[in-house]
């Protein structure tokens, strides 16, 4: 079972798929770790696209089953085949508000006016907020659930902000449902 987590910045991914993977036993990956390197303040330097591929190809091809979390579709990940897909489709408002809350208690007042993390934490805000209405290339709604349809042959999608333990909870059973058949397409 290769599982492939994805949805709007703020959206659960991450939450969810450390929390299915400790359900399910399975290694647990997360987009953010093969696209961003360690730095001090945090997301100043990227990797280059061929190094975040090859770093993400070799951990994923290290284990016959898995999880990853987040935005994977403008990769070209050739190799990349996700038997299941989740797509998180939380409302706006709901992903922006845990992103300031997540941003507030990771980086406190480096992200208030005149922090060294302001003018960051503020571009990637109103990133995070174009989501759902941006187009052309680059990670958005349409394009990560259209990566999700064309490369998974189970795709889930949930429309709605629920409390952790149900999320959890539809997914294991969407699994269980469709993991006896991995060629058949279910789409919901």
């Amino acid at each position: 079972m290769r599982i492939l987590i994805s949805g709007g910045p703020g959206s659960g991914c991450t939450s969810t798929a450390e929390i299915l993977g400790k359900q399910l036993g399975l290694p647990v990956f997360d987009s953010d770790s093969y696209f961003h390197k360690p730095t001090d303040p945090p997301f100043q330097e990227q990797y280059t696209p061929d190094e975040r591929r090859d770093l993400l190809d070799s951990a994923l091809k290290s284990q016959p089953d898995w999880i990853l979390s987040g935005s994977v579709a403008t990769w070209g990940l050739p190799s990349l085949e996700p038997t299941h897909g989740i797509f998180l489709d939380i409302p706006k408002e709901v992903r922006l508000d845990r992103l300031l809350n997540r941003q507030k208690n990771q980086f406190g007042s480096r992200i208030d006016p005149g922090g060294d993390m302001q003018e960051e934490h503020e571009s990637f805000i109103e990133w995070a907020a174009g989501y759902d209405d941006r187009t052309g290339s680059g990670r958005n709604a349409t394009t990560d659930r259209s990566f999700l349809e064309t490369h998974c042959g189970h795709l889930l999608a949930i429309a709605k902000n629920q409390a952790m333990e149900d999320l959890v909870l539809e997914i294991t059973s969407f699994l269980t449902r469709t993991s006896d058949d991995p060629h058949r397409h279910d789409r919901r």
